[in-house]
């Protein structure tokens, strides 16, 4: 068939050659030249067509689904903070999802964890926990944990040109179980693990900042306020512990120039902290929105960064503000305020990260487990958290490598038991050509027991729910072999 087309088309080329010389020389019209010349590029098609038929159904298939693993750690590793729908949105602009209709990802995180308190049954790590309090054993100071500790799946959708879809499930914990407030005899406190899955993210991105620099967000997410990035794999910094927010919400934003802008409205959050988890790492992280009235549209959020280039440096400074915290404000009942100043440097293989967050108004004192010396521990007083971190990326035998560094804090007033933590990280890229990363990462954290939860009746994350006879605080220090796959 190919040799025959072949054929005629050069039979046909010859004839509008010689339709060419005819004209010239018998004063043929031009509409019999631009006749030929038409049938010639249909059959020249035709056979265009025959070439690619053979891998036109594997293009159909390219163009419905494809993998992604850059943009699945972007948007699920523990390092990245909030405003995720920024890798979208650069996805689309780089052209990485402009084609595409859906892409899928996904993350597998597994661990050894092995943690020693100097207080018996009190350990930091939620899920080391569940074989203290919610356990028998008690009276233990050292326990080791195997954990499918997050296992999650991704999809983004490219709706069309102006608008990508975004949902995640996943579950924590995977095949184990793990009681959240076991310090609260008959609490109906949830647990964690026991295959439970739940939908972590779902909302529509509005915009394509290749054609404008305004975009738009619906639905379920982190709400655009602060950074809580992170330089390590595994533990989270007390700063998102406490102040990062995720709920329903709605904003826009304006990103150009290295100047990302974005104002958002939220559901109010429930008065409790005793829901679902958001997350659940080395601590555990609620829903972090607090509101008079969780029925109606109740807070709001304001956000800024902006990023440089400056001889070899690259630098962000942001700030936000977030009406409607954790913590109501002591007395009034009222929403209270949060306000969060963030940065970030890299140069070379360095990168430098700060952050500090604080309630505006006073807030009721974070009381402590029943068996505290006081419930007067923690004042009236602002909550304030802080985190600073660093990391260097090198070579080992050829292998991508990264060793990281970090200390955070978290407190009410001046009291002498707020909680505070360093953890040090070192981790290998062990196949070049995958996205999977395995190390060691270790922990020591003063103040914190079940993973920072609540243990008193008034529904407050506790700094500190882990007292002895003589008030002292609990010390762990905990060590982590992970191993985080993405695709």
């Amino acid at each position: 068939m190919k040799l025959r087309l072949t054929v005629v088309s050069m039979c046909l080329l010859g004839m509008a050659t010689a339709g060419t010389a005819m004209a010239a020389t018998h004063n043929t019209s031009s509409a019999q030249i631009r006749s030929l010349q038409k049938q010639l590029n249909q059959l020249q098609m035709k056979v265009n067509n025959l070439n690619s038929n053979k891998t036109s159904s594997f293009k159909g298939m390219s163009n419905v689904v494809s993998l992604n693993s850059n943009l699945t750690t972007q948007m699920m590793s523990n390092y990245s903070g909030v405003g995720r729908e920024m890798n979208l949105l650069a996805a689309r602009q780089n052209g990485s999802l402009a084609n595409q209709t859906l892409t899928v990802g996904g993350e597998a995180q597994a661990d050894a964890l092995y943690q020693h308190t100097n207080n018996a049954g009190y350990f930091a790590n939620p899920i080391a926990n569940s074989t203290g309090f919610s356990g028998t054993n008690t009276h233990t100071s050292s326990v080791g944990n195997l954990a499918l500790s997050n296992l999650r799946l991704g999809t983004a959708v490219a709706l069309n040109n102006m608008a990508t879809g975004y949902v995640q499930v996943g579950s924590y914990n995977v095949g184990n179980t793990t009681v959240l407030n076991p310090t609260t005899t008959g609490s109906t406190t949830p647990t964690v693990g026991s295959n439970t899955v739940s939908i972590q993210d779902a909302y529509l991105v509005l915009g394509n900042l290749a054609t404008n620099p305004v975009y738009g967000f619906v639905g379920k997410k982190d709400i655009d306020f602060g950074s809580f990035a992170s330089v390590q794999p595994y533990t989270q910094p007390l700063t998102r512990t406490y102040f990062m927010a995720n709920g329903n919400t709605a904003g826009v934003g304006y990103a150009a120039n290295g100047l990302n802008l974005t104002g958002s409205v939220m559901n109010g959050g429930s008065t409790t902290t005793t829901g679902t988890p958001e997350s659940v790492g080395n601590i555990v992280q609620y829903q972090n929105l607090r509101t008079t009235n969780a029925n109606g549209i109740n807070n709001y959020a304001l956000n800024g960064s902006y990023s440089h280039l400056d001889s070899g440096v690259n630098w962000t400074v942001g700030a936000g503000y977030l009406n409607g915290s954790a913590t109501n404000a002591t007395n009034t009942n009222s929403n209270n305020g949060a306000w969060d100043l963030n940065a970030k440097a890299s140069v070379n293989n360095f990168d430098l990260l700060a952050e500090y967050v604080s309630t505006v108004h006073s807030a009721n004192s974070l009381q402590a487990s029943a068996n505290a010396p006081s419930t007067t521990t923690f004042p009236n007083a602002i909550i304030r958290a802080m985190s600073v971190g660093g990391d260097y990326k090198f070579m080992t035998m050829g292998y991508n490598t990264v060793a990281a560094l970090s200390y955070s804090k978290l407190g009410q007033g001046h009291s002498a038991y707020n909680a505070y933590q360093y953890v040090a990280s070192y981790r290998v890229q062990p196949f070049s050509s995958n996205n999977v990363w395995t190390g060691l990462e270790y922990a020591y954290s003063k103040g914190m027991s079940g993973g920072l939860l609540a243990a008193s009746s008034s529904a407050v994350p506790a700094v500190n729910n882990s007292y002895n006879a003589t008030g002292s605080r609990a010390v762990n220090n905990t060590l982590v072999l992970d191993v985080t796959a993405f695709f």
